[in-house]
């Protein structure tokens, strides 16, 4: 089973202006910078992201849930919700609505002003931005007890990561990996409409989306959907990450304890975040990249 997340790694265009834009508007620090160094290219079988220069940002409350950026100027054909993979990173925040005045003369270019997922005086509140390299972040606001999932609350006026959003073509292919091969509780699929997807794809506002969780045991959801024919695979530059968002990586008890096809063999990665813990890369049904690390 998955533990928790650990980080959330992006390429971006432009590792300055990312690095001031999270920290100007949503608080965040970096706590660790460098460039890709061999051992960590080699797991992840993408020696071409070797010496790209990096930052690992933390929350404000620091809660040790991180966002890497990764300099990379080869975005292929990523687009915002048009391609397969991880599509979105949400965060927890206190205040959506005095973020999104904050945000109306900022890098990031919302794209959802902030509104209920629920018609109930305690539902989730969240809005959708596009940051500076056009990667998608919802920020949402949880009232404590307002979820059945104990995702808890946010502790600093944005906090950290705690869903993320993957889609591809087949929502039985993505429930049959989350829950087969990840040994993860996987919901039943309801259909959705999604307006962010919708208006990014020139799609009718009604378009309807099956939508599937993958649940943890507190604090994280994975969110599963499955897209329209619009919806390309995300292709890859050579030897690279997949572009934009990019690899979650996860907490696990033991490699051992999954049946599934690895990048490369799994190794001890000695720079943060690992420090000195195996790590596994595999890809998904969608085409999206997950990183395992061994407790």
């Amino acid at each position: 089973m998955l533990k928790s997340i650990v980080m959330v790694t992006m390429l971006v265009t432009n590792l300055n202006a990312v690095e001031e834009a999270y920290d100007s508007y949503l608080g965040y620090q970096v706590v660790e910078e460098g460039q890709i160094d061999r051992s960590l290219g080699s797991v992840w079988g993408a020696r071409g992201m070797n010496k790209h220069p990096y930052v690992i940002m933390q929350p404000k409350s620091g809660e040790e849930v991180y966002l890497r950026f990764i300099e990379d100027k080869s975005m292929t054909n990523y687009r915002p919700m048009g391609t397969h993979g991880w599509n979105s990173t949400e965060i927890l925040v206190e205040d959506p609505d005095a973020l999104a005045v904050q945000l109306s003369n900022s890098s990031f270019n919302i794209i959802g002003q902030p509104y209920d997922l629920y018609p109930t005086p305690d539902a989730p509140r969240a809005m959708q931005v596009l940051g500076p390299s056009n990667e998608i972040i919802y920020l949402t606001r949880i009232i404590p007890g307002g979820s059945g999932f104990n995702l808890g609350s946010a502790q600093s006026y944005v906090d950290r990561v705690f869903i993320m959003v993957v889609g591809g073509p087949s929502m039985k292919a993505l429930q049959d990996f989350y829950s087969q091969k990840l040994n993860m509780p996987v919901t039943e699929a309801s259909d959705w409409t999604i307006g962010v997807i919708s208006r990014l794809n020139n799609l009718p506002e009604d378009t309807v989306y099956p939508l599937a969780l993958v649940s943890f045991e507190q604090d994280f959801l994975i969110e599963l959907d499955e897209y329209p024919s619009v919806v390309v695979p995300r292709k890859r530059a050579v030897n690279h990450l997949p572009s934009s968002t990019s690899v979650v990586s996860f907490l696990v008890d033991s490699l051992d304890n999954f049946d599934i096809k690895w990048r490369r063999p799994p190794q001890s990665i000695q720079n943060f975040p690992y420090n000195g813990r195996k790590v596994g890369v595999t890809i998904g049904p969608a085409g999206e990249w997950i990183e395992l690390i061994e407790e």
